[in-house]
Order: C-alpha cells, then structure tokens, then sequence
C-alpha cells in the first residue's frame, strides 16, 4: 500500500517501503512510478547512492516521525493560480541578479564609503564576517558554527552547508538542523538591516536605481496602442538575493508598489515581474501563536531543539493545512530523475511587517551547494518558467550560473533566447556553467566586466527595444 512518510525535516515521502536487508536501522522508499524498474536491480545494484538518486529514499528509522497509509490519509490539493501572458505585453528580456551585483550596487563618490561600511551587502563567503559581529553574538546556532563558518582559510560556506545537510539527513542530526534553523533568522535580521542601509543611505549613486531609471522610460517609450489596443515591453527579473534592494528601486521607479506576494508576478497588469528563487528577507509563514516565545521566537526555537516537523505542523499549523498538496508534482518537475516529495506550502508567505520578525518563520534558503530547492510559491514558479519561453535577451549580473535546478528549467525552456549578456569581472566562470545554453542556441555571450559599465554603456544597446 501507497503509504505517507513523515519525517524531522519536514518533508513528506510518498511511495512504497521496501524490506532490504542490506540496510539495517534504514527504511527504503521507492516512488510508485519506479517499482518497476527497482525491482529489475540486481542486488549488488541496489547501493545507497543509486537508490537516492534514481529510485526513491533511505532514511535513517529515527528520522521518520510518523507513517500513514493513503487510505487514512492524503494530502490536499492546494490551488494555486498560474497565469498566461494575454500577449499584449512583450517579456523578452529577463535579468539574473547574484550577490555580486549587490555587493557592488554603489558607484561615484560614495563607493570608497560604501566598501568599508559594515553592512555593504555580502558575498557568500562574507556572510558569517567579523562585521556581522554585533548581530551573530546574539544568535547562539551561528555562535557554535563560527569555528568553521570563520576558518582563515575563507571557507566555501555553500560546501560546508552542503556537508551539514547530509549529516543532518543520514545522522538524523537534530543539533545541527535546530543551529540551521537558528541561523536563518540571523540571516534574516543582517539582510534587513543591509536592505534598510542600502536603501537609504546610498539611492543617489546606487546601480540598481539608474538601472531602474533607464528601464522604465525603455518601457515608457515601448507603450503604444493602435486599434484600441495597448501594447508594451515589459521586464522580468530573478533575483537570487535575498534582501530587497533591487524590488525597492524597481517599484520605485515604475510605481508600482508591492503589497503582497502576488504583486511580484503579475505577468498582465504590471510592467515587470521579480522572481526570488532562494527566498527573501521579508517573506515567512506566520505563525498563529507567539506567546510562548517570551518575544524571542529564534531563542526559543533553538534553546527547545524544535526540528522542522514540529515547526511546521505544531507551530505553524497541522499535517492538513500545512502540506502543500500540490509540491509533488512541483518536486518531481525539479529533480533531475523526476523524485518527487511533498514540502510546507509556500503559497501561505506572507510579506513580513520589518517590525515583527519574531512573528513569523523566514522564507530563506540556507546557501547549500547541491540542494535543489526553490523557496517561492508555486504561482511565482510557473509564472517564472512561463516568462522563460518567451525571453531573447538575458542579462546576468553578478551571478555564477551554478544553480542547478533553475538551470534545468532555462534551459529547457529557453528556447527563443539569441542573446546572453555576462556583466562579471569573471565571466568564463559563467560561461563554463551556461555552457549548455550557449551552445544549444548558438550563441556568443557579450561579457561587461562592471555593473556600473554595463548600466553606464550597455543598457540602451544590448537591449534594442
């Protein structure tokens, strides 16, 4: 029988149990839909990388916290709205932001000053400095994860993430995931706090303002109607960022004000679209509840060791309201052999009142290597993979090019793209992992070693509009 399988993390597994002697204390799940070619494998075939990878999931017995069979149980179907484009509106450039055009948002006579402040936006390798010091003292998960976050040999902290997931996973390590989850809530306050400075200290010579400048009166001169109908250029963003300098100045300069998680993605009644893959500051679940968090809701949940599981279906809801019925599919549609699995639903984010973090659980995605996740709703999802179909022109600015799952769908459906723009001081990096892209189109990218060369000298012309 088909039978639900809760676990520590959260995550909900659907499929088939196995009897296999070859992993004592494991429990084996095979998805439905590869029974079949599973019990086709030779026993010496039946490893515990292959089966993770191809088949299905091994989990430690201590990880799952609960089994239900499918005729007690199953989850709901979450509806979520997708749109279609009604055509009118053009979305043929598309821009990829990465931390390093953050980092380097600031041009002119205050980038001396901007360099040195404590909270210039960090790099990945950055995240854990000495600056942040006044905010991580208060944090006691990222206070016991400094020996190797703060290594003087400047650490890849996406590999040592990476390293603690899987010790999480096949360790059923429940110190570490509570230090995880104590850690997104520093994150959380630093990137508010570089948003709030950024933005307010730094709007006269700021990048992502000139940018936003030149693109709305791009698409103010593209607005034309003939025969009573109003026809546009319109621009989608993605942003793997996660604070909000680039919607702030975008919203600004097109006014068009984003009050809630669907104002990001309206591909019909708003000039851009911004997509957040690995998440945003001020996105979280709310939780309906907070008085027994003494008003340090990131204190109590690491001092109380809660895992993801009682976060997410004690805290924040129950098993009927807080699966998302329909991330199987999603899930399935991601991961590279089609294994699916369901998560929290993410089409309860809400934006977060900067004033109140305490009140909620942040929408952010820890920087691991190899995980392939999106932390967005499903709709900004669709809606994303639906502007890729259309986009000619992708302009890529401060970012490597080395997330997998995104990569999977852009190249899929990326179809009409016939020109890629690389704004990095090291664009082979970007390069070698677009490889795929730009040999599948035929294309040689156009490299801009700045963020400031490209807004001062390339915006006009590499989009032609």
């Amino acid at each position: 029988m088909l039978q639900y399988f809760f676990t520590n993390f959260g995550i909900v597994y659907a499929g088939w149990r196995m009897d296999e002697t070859n992993f004592p204390n494991y429990t084996v799940i095979i998805q439905s839909s590869k029974i079949s070619e599973y019990n086709k494998l030779k026993l010496e075939d039946k490893t515990f990388e292959k089966i993770r990878e191809y088949y299905g999931w091994i989990l430690r017995n201590d990880v799952i916290k609960d089994i239900v069979n499918s005729d007690e149980f199953s989850p709901n179907k979450n509806h979520h709205q997708s749109d279609s484009c009604n055509r009118n509106h053009d979305c043929k450039v598309m821009f990829v932001f990465g931390a390093g055009a953050s980092a380097n948002c600031v041009y002119g006579n205050d980038k001396t000053i901007f360099d040195k402040d404590n909270l210039r936006p960090p790099l990945g390798p950055e995240l854990f400095e000495k600056r942040f010091e006044d905010y991580y003292t208060k944090f006691k998960g990222v206070n016991q994860s400094l020996d190797f976050l703060q290594n003087d040999s400047n650490p890849d902290v996406e590999e040592l993430f990476e390293k603690e997931w899987k010790n999480i996973e096949r360790e059923n390590n429940q110190e570490v995931l509570s230090r995880h989850i104590n850690i997104l809530y520093y994150l959380q306050e630093v990137l508010r706090d570089v948003s709030t400075k950024v933005i307010e200290n730094y709007f006269s010579k700021n990048l992502y303002a000139k940018l936003a400048d030149k693109l709305q009166k791009l698409y103010s001169s593209s607005v034309k109607t003939i025969e009573g109908i109003t026809t546009s250029q319109k621009f989608a963003f993605v942003s793997f960022n996660q604070d909000t300098i680039l919607e702030h100045f975008i919203s600004e300069y097109f006014k068009k004000t984003i009050n809630s998680m669907d104002d990001y993605v309206n591909l019909n009644d708003s000039p851009f679209c911004i997509f957040k893959p690995h998440g945003s500051y001020n996105w979280g679940w709310q939780f309906p509840d907070t008085t027994k968090f003494n008003g340090n809701t990131a204190s109590w949940l690491f001092d109380n060791n809660i895992n993801l599981f009682q976060l997410y279906y004690t805290l924040l809801g129950n098993r009927i309201n807080m699966i998302g019925g329909s991330t199987w599919g999603h899930e399935s549609q991601i991961n590279k052999n089609q294994l699916g699995k369901y998560t929290i639903d993410k089409s309860q984010l809400k934006i977060i009142d900067s004033n109140n973090l305490n009140g909620y659980f942040p929408a952010l995605l820890l920087p691991y290597r190899d995980k392939d996740e999106f932390m967005m709703p499903l709709r900004h999802f669709d809606n994303m993979r639906y502007c890729f179909s259309f986009v000619e022109t992708l302009v890529i600015i401060g970012w490597k090019g080395n997330e997998d799952a995104f990569n999977r769908q852009l190249f899929q459906q990326g179809d009409k793209i016939n020109k890629i723009v690389i704004v990095d001081p090291n664009s082979d990096v970007v390069t070698k992992n677009l490889e795929p892209l730009l040999t599948k189109n035929k294309i040689n990218p156009i490299v801009y070693k700045s963020f400031e060369d490209f807004v001062t000298n390339g915006v006009e012309k590499e989009l032609n509009l």
